[in-house]
């Protein structure tokens, strides 16, 4: 997977290139890049958009010193663009990046006044459309953040930090509709489940193969013959089933949702005892402008280890709460603050896209490494390459379909299937 092969790497990322991409980052002029180590990342199962590098740059700067940075470079070829041309992944990350992520870090700078500035994500380096669209980030892992397993999921520990994080990013960006609602309410009015998407064939084919596949799976575990049927009966009427679940997207408290907020997006810093200290999110390409409740069913779905889910939900839900309050009174928010009932009335309405992303993404999201990696969205697109790959995905990890009976048990309560 890690191949140097230059066959593999773009043409373009030459040194020039990366004397380009420091001189805007740093906003520093005459560097010098003496020379660029590419690795190629991406692999298959994790990066369905985009294609993956790292590059070590040593370069010289204008007072003669020789230095030395790790990049990454996120690159969106037009053949993996293609299937997605729609949902204008590109631009909505580089607005972000250069719009949106240093005014909510701003205004947060303000309202901690705080020892050490908040900050949200990797620092933003370079976006261009030329020759491909290309985005480049710090890397984090050089600064010392790592990924989390996304086959085990989080424990409690690292779950409350996310859902701290999450409050405080949720919170300034209720500020900033606010104050500025033609960039963060017109420019991110969809996700990835875009109208058009869900009503394709290949939608229907992909994610009701699932449903059905997890249907007859829990159609053999007691106490699930209820639940069985409904699932048939949900899978008769899919497209209006998660058509609902998604739209209208804006509910009672509307925040510009991350979209893909899951373990594989979320990298931690620990300090010497090994505790995890700080967090930060990449990927902001799938962003909309909805009810908060899609973004944390989102992340409950799909990046909880199955202890944390069964016994912990509540509780992460609850801190989520607290801090969102707690951030705003820091803030210029002038409307009343949202009561823990408020914000468990949006999760609730969301229920259903929460069923939907755990039935359609999770499984896909916590297949074991090595049965995941001729996975891409063109691959899916033939159907028993498909099939396959449903089968893979519900029996390959045993967290998954035990995570999913846990979500089902509590959605029947609710009622959610009826």
């Amino acid at each position: 997977m890690m191949s140097d092969a230059p066959e593999e790497l773009p043409l373009y990322l030459t040194p020039q290139f990366f004397r380009r991409t420091l001189e805007h980052g740093l906003q520093r002029l005459d560097l010098q890049v003496m020379g660029v180590q590419l690795t190629n990342l991406t692999r298959g199962g994790e990066n369905y958009c985009s294609n993956i590098y790292r590059a070590q740059v040593r370069y010289r700067n204008a007072e003669n010193c020789v230095l030395e940075t790790s990049l990454i470079v996120k690159s969106m070829p037009d053949e993996k663009q293609a299937i997605l041309a729609r949902l204008h992944i590109y631009n909505k990350e580089t607005i972000f990046y250069l719009n949106i992520k240093p005014k909510l870090e701003a205004l947060m700078w303000r309202a901690e006044e705080a020892t050490h500035p908040w900050s949200l994500a990797a620092k933003h380096y370079y976006s261009t459309t030329q020759p491909e669209q290309t985005i480049i980030f710090e890397d984090l892992c050089s600064k010392g953040y790592q990924l989390k397993c996304r086959q085990l999921g989080l424990d409690f520990e690292h779950s409350s930090l996310v859902m701290r994080k999450l409050a405080e990013y949720h919170a300034l960006t209720m500020v900033m509709a606010e104050q500025e609602p033609e960039t963060i309410v017109e420019r991110y009015p969809f996700g990835l489940l875009h109208m058009d998407a869900i009503k394709s064939e290949p939608f229907k084919l992909l994610f009701g193969t699932q449903l059905l596949k997890l249907a007859a799976l829990v159609g053999d575990c007691e106490g699930f013959g209820g639940i069985t049927t409904k699932l048939y009966r949900y899978h008769e009427h899919f497209i209006d089933r998660v058509l609902k679940a998604v739209y209208p997207l804006r509910g009672g408290h509307n925040v510009l949702n991350h979209g893909d907020l899951w373990v594989n997006n979320i990298f931690f810093k620990y300090d010497s005892e090994y505790k995890a200290q700080q967090v930060k999110i990449i990927d902001f390409q799938l962003c909309f402008y909805g009810s908060l409740g899609f973004d944390i069913n989102y992340f409950l779905n799909t990046s909880l280890e199955l202890e944390v889910l069964r016994d912990h939900r509540q509780e992460l839900i609850d801190i989520y709460h607290k801090v969102l309050v707690d951030t705003l009174k820091h803030l210029p928010w002038s409307k009343p603050l949202p009561s823990h009932g408020d914000i468990m009335d949006e999760i609730r309405k969301r229920e259903a896209y929460g069923f939907f992303v755990a039935f359609g993404f999770f499984p896909l999201m916590s297949m074991i490494g090595v049965d995941s990696e001729d996975n891409s969205l063109k691959n899916f697109h033939d159907e028993t390459f498909a099939r396959q790959k449903v089968q893979l995905m519900f029996e390959g990890n045993t967290r998954t379909l035990e995570s999913l009976k846990c979500t089902l048990k509590r959605l029947d309560e609710l009622k959610l299937f009826d």
